[in-house]
């Protein structure tokens, strides 16, 4: 998708306020942000005096033409080059899951489009869909995806910043939402997308969104290993 980068960041949880605060001045809509924990084992932090690190994952689509502000604010605002202070990395889009998910995603600002933009996505064979929907809408989603092809699912609990959503859809849509990545084969993808919005799209009580990003390789799923 020209115009859109998903941004993945990870930082300490004690600074999630400040890095939702830092999204809602640069524009960013439709924050969604996870739990989690780093990964270095007890023992490591026991000899090095420290305590197990609790984390927080943002993820945001980012307009192709505010990605240099991003970056900047990230490293100036949020010194987020420090040691321990986070990781943020830009993706390239596959397919927007619609308008209403694509404005959900961008606002309502036209994106420009390069046309000398690489599309990645077009050498890929398969796509990890990504649906964000309301808080106990998993069955709604994975039972269209399967009716149109998929195999399973993967589900996270997330939240997301509930203001801009619920102002945007017009309606009262709940904080709490999950997310659903599906791994389909190309080929597959639109139809599997095209279920999923019928099913449980925005104008659905599960309110969802959804999108897909390209995949290298896969490993562990045995059918897509033999099929690149």
């Amino acid at each position: 998708m020209k115009g859109l980068k998903f941004l993945i960041a990870i930082t300490k949880r004690e600074y999630s306020e400040e890095y939702l605060d830092f999204f809602h001045r640069h524009g960013v809509h439709g924050v969604i942000s996870v739990l989690c924990n780093g990964t270095a084992q007890e023992h490591t932090l026991s000899l090095m005096g420290l305590e197990k690190t609790e984390k927080i994952l943002f993820q945001a689509m980012i307009r192709e033409d505010n990605i240099g502000e991003i970056i900047k604010g990230l490293l100036r605002e949020m010194d987020i080059t420090s040691a321990g202070n986070g990781v943020a990395a830009f993706v390239p889009i596959d397919c927007i899951g619609g308008a209403s998910s694509l404005k959900y995603f961008a606002g309502d600002k036209p994106i420009e489009k390069r046309e000398d933009e690489r599309m990645s996505s077009a050498e890929s064979k398969i796509s990890m869909i990504v649906t964000i929907v309301d808080k106990g809408n998993t069955d709604l989603v994975m039972d269209a995806a399967r009716q149109a092809g998929a195999g399973g699912g993967t589900v996270v609990r997330a939240k997301g910043t509930g203001a801009e959503i619920a102002k945007f859809f017009g309606v009262s849509i709940s904080e709490e939402k999950e997310m659903v990545y599906i791994i389909a084969r190309r080929e597959t993808r639109d139809e599997i997308m095209k279920a999923i919005m019928e099913k449980a799209g925005s104008h659905t009580d599960a309110h969802g969104v959804l999108f897909s990003l390209p995949i290298d390789s896969v490993v562990g799923l045995s059918s897509f290993e033999q099929s690149e």
